[in-house]
């Protein structure tokens, strides 16, 4: 009899000090992890939003550099209408403010930036075919104008970490631009050999965003290693401008359709050893 009741004893004092763990350890869960109004869930002081810590989205350093790299490389070969890049380069400031909101995690003012800055990006891509003064000037500008948007959209997302996928689609509208360029006009080879070059670039620095930010967070100190990766890879860029330029000074200032076909295939190699 005596026996039992202290089995019993024991019994109920296991039970109260698995209820008291986990009352302890629910309190420990809620202290580490807090949810906002808006969403945002904080877990160890980073923010995370949807499953996707924001912290580790594309970093500023790089994705600045690659949209400029294709802003230049449409404003080369697009025309009158490539002034339009200006336009869409301010949209892009506008996204990129309200991707720094979201990370602080004022919702409602991220959405509302991104949403301007992605209305005034459009209205730059219509500005550039207003601006062009011919249907084949037209189709010069505009896939440089919406690559160059459409890269901004995968570096300041609307939603995850960023878009590899919008990344190389943004380049490669901007690739087609330059073709398209050189097949409507006598463009000289150096010309075309810079703005698909920066094309490449601006691809290489975006994907570059996204992998810094992915493995080491914006909240790392990234500045010196995007530097180094960018120099490197605008310094392979001016070597094939200037071998451009040379080759061109030999040759005629004409580009045939096989000139442009054998372009085409160099800046394929090219972009192929840049990524590797």
């Amino acid at each position: 009899m005596a026996g039992g009741v202290g089995e019993a004893v024991d019994g109920n004092r296991g039970t109260g000090d698995r209820d008291a763990d986990q009352t302890l350890g629910s309190g420990t869960a809620a202290t580490e992890t807090g949810t906002d109004s808006g969403g945002t869930t904080a877990i160890d002081g980073e923010a995370v939003e949807e499953g996707v810590a924001v912290g580790k989205r594309p970093t500023r350093p790089s994705a600045a550099l690659g949209a400029l790299a294709l802003a230049a490389g449409t404003l080369l070969v697009s025309g009158p209408g490539g002034s339009a890049v200006g336009l869409v380069l301010v949209g892009l400031a506008a996204m990129a403010v309200g991707d720094e909101l979201r990370s602080r995690g004022r919702r409602a003012e991220s959405m509302a930036a991104l949403a301007a800055g992605a209305a005034v990006g459009l209205l730059g891509v219509a500005g550039g075919a207003v601006l062009a003064d011919s249907f084949p000037a037209t189709l010069r500008v505009l896939p440089g104008l919406l690559g160059v948007l459409l890269f901004g959209a995968g570096v300041a997302p609307l939603r995850g970490r960023g878009s590899r996928t919008l990344v190389k689609l943004g380049a490669g509208f901007v690739l087609i631009g330059v073709l398209i360029s050189g097949v409507f006009d006598a463009l000289p080879a150096g010309t075309l050999v810079a703005g698909a070059t920066a094309a490449v670039v601006g691809w290489d620095l975006g994907e570059n965003a996204v992998n810094v930010g992915e493995q080491l967070g914006r909240a790392a100190s990234t500045w010196r290693t995007e530097g180094v990766h960018a120099a490197g890879a605008m310094l392979v860029g001016v070597a094939a401008i200037l071998t451009a330029e040379l080759v061109d000074g030999i040759g005629s200032s004409g580009l045939s359709l096989p000139a442009l076909a054998l372009l085409l295939v160099a800046v394929v190699l090219f972009s192929i050893a840049l990524y590797e």
